[in-house]
């Protein structure tokens, strides 16, 4: 019997801090005691990674006034951020991928010295809480796109040069050579953080931009991903992309009023996208991932006259609809939002008109108890579990039960 947990979403408040108070602790030594559910400094404009053991990592950023070199890592049984090893180099704007083997990859991003971008590259080993430099890349990439190959290889796109331009160009990071080498170039510009995914068939959907790619880690080539603007129409920037557990891709909001207002998914079956019902708040800078249900959540982000969002919605892929989830306790756009090992979401950071955030919050699913094929009766077949998720209770024989639909 295979059986998916499922959540009705409450909070659980956190945080105790706001970053409007004093200004921030020097970013090396002498930093106090940790209190829980605070950031040891408020954090912006970076890549929060979970780690292997189920602790989070938060490393570099910004905080408002600086580039930000220090690391820490939030331990969910303690519900605490401790300082870790700081970064070799400042940097923002970065992108971050766990390794196969559990260690963390960061690359590229600006230190903040200049506009600038970083074409250097290190990793953490969580065992030390240190960083080791490794070879940088072939180019400077300021807010690329990053994402783990199901080789275990590392494929880096697009991003921004020193000056601002757009690079397109794509480069691989082999983690057993630890050497880069060149990719073939993107037919379109690329970039920004968490907005490429791996497809059940292996190749990575990167959307963003008009044009939607498709990159096949087997041959190495790029290919178009439906129609130039998507389903609709419209240029995607400050938008989520998540990956359904039903092998669609589903991508909400954005910086254009357009993109804002709108939700699509990609089916990779048809290489096509779809518009799906729009979420009741536009929004862009926003916080998305999948809910143990299968639902995604969306968390926060900002509104071109509303400012930053507190609140929040859950999409069900099922049903195509949208419906409201509790807000959040500080409106705050570019958080970062995570599944924790106990089934909670950890939401961190971020900034809104007080400042850039220091402090977290918890989202607790309520407990719901999933029906049993047994607590059915006879019956075969997959069925709703009770809980919004999916009970799977074996093949079905023709003729075996009146009033059930049978299988061949």
């Amino acid at each position: 019997m295979r059986r998916f947990s499922t959540s009705c979403v409450t909070v659980l408040w956190l945080g105790v801090m706001f970053s409007c108070g004093p200004a921030p602790r020097a970013d090396a030594g002498g930093v106090e005691a940790p209190v829980p559910g605070v950031l040891s400094t408020p954090r912006r404009l970076l890549p929060y990674v979970a780690l292997e053991d189920g602790r989070v990592l938060a490393a570099g950023g910004h905080d408002g006034h600086r580039t930000l070199g220090s690391s820490e890592v939030f331990d969910p049984d303690t519900g605490r951020w401790r300082p870790s090893g700081a970064l070799r180099t400042a940097r923002r704007n970065h992108a971050a991928v766990r390794l196969a083997d559990g260690r963390v990859l960061a690359v590229g991003g600006s230190n903040g010295v200049t506009v600038g971008a970083l074409a250097s590259a290190e990793v953490y080993a969580p065992d030390t809480g240190t960083w080791t430099p490794v070879a940088s890349m072939g180019e400077a990439r300021n807010d690329p796109t990053a994402v783990l190959l199901p080789d275990g290889r590392v494929l880096v796109a697009g991003g921004t040069d020193v000056d601002l331009r757009p690079v397109r160009s794509a480069e691989l990071y082999d983690p057993a050579l630890g050497a880069w080498r060149p990719a073939e170039a993107p037919g379109f510009v690329r970039g920004g953080e968490g907005t490429a995914v791996v497809l059940r068939s292996g190749r990575v959907l990167f959307a963003s931009g008009l044009q939607a790619e498709l990159y096949d880690p087997v041959t190495g080539h790029w290919e178009k991903a439906g129609a130039v603007g998507g389903a609709a129409g419209t240029h995607r920037l400050g938008h989520t992309v998540t990956l359904l557990p039903d092998g669609r891709v589903l991508v909400v909001g954005g910086t254009t009023s357009r993109a804002a207002q709108t939700a699509e998914v990609f089916v990779p079956e048809r290489g096509a996208w779809e518009l799906v019902a729009s979420p009741s708040v536009p929004r862009e800078h926003h916080a998305a991932l999948v809910t143990g249900e299968g639902a995604v959540l969306v968390v926060g982000g900002e509104h071109s006259t509303r400012g930053t969002l507190a609140s929040a919605e859950q999409f069900d892929p099922a049903r195509g609809t949208w419906t409201q989830a509790p807000t959040l306790h500080e409106p705050r756009g570019e958080a970062g939002a995570l599944w924790l090992r106990q089934g909670t979401v950890l939401v961190v950071g971020g900034v809104n008109e007080l400042g850039t955030l220091a402090t977290s919050e918890e989202y607790v699913p309520a407990t719901c108890v999933p029906m049993t094929c047994e607590a059915r009766g006879p019956a075969c077949g997959v069925a709703p579990d009770g809980c919004g998720a999916t009970l799977d209770c074996g093949p079905c024989v023709a003729g075996a039960l009146p009033g059930v639909e049978q299988g061949p």
